[in-house]
């Protein structure tokens, strides 16, 4: 079950996305922060490179017209709050995540089940 905390963070990056903008992220990102996907292949070990990262996507959606359909969604497994992404006719995806100290410390997408 998830935490005030982890709803919290989870509801800052479905913003995020939503909003397209990366500067929502900040504050919630702990400074060591590991970020992997499965679509993009990305494997990310810090906070600043992960920005670096997020940054160029969002803007290269902004430069496309391509605004992702975002919504706050329950992973069916363990019970957790998640964000729900679907962008255009890409397969559905999950942004989960672990948190420590109130600070994102793993975050990663996996296909929606």
């Amino acid at each position: 079950m998830s935490s005030d905390i982890h709803i919290k963070l989870i509801e800052e990056i479905r913003r995020a996305w939503e909003e397209l903008d990366a500067d929502i992220l900040e504050p919630y990102l702990s400074d060591d922060l590991h970020y992997y996907s499965w679509w993009a292949m990305a494997d990310i070990r810090s906070k600043s490179s992960y920005l670096a990262y997020i940054v160029d996507r969002f803007q290269t959606y902004k430069d496309n017209g391509i605004h992702p359909l975002v919504k706050l969604g329950i992973n069916k497994k363990d019970g957790e709050y998640a964000v729900a992404l679907q962008l255009g006719d890409d397969v559905p995806t999950l942004i989960r995540i672990k948190e420590e100290d109130g600070k994102i410390k793993e975050m990663w997408m996996q296909p929606a089940e």
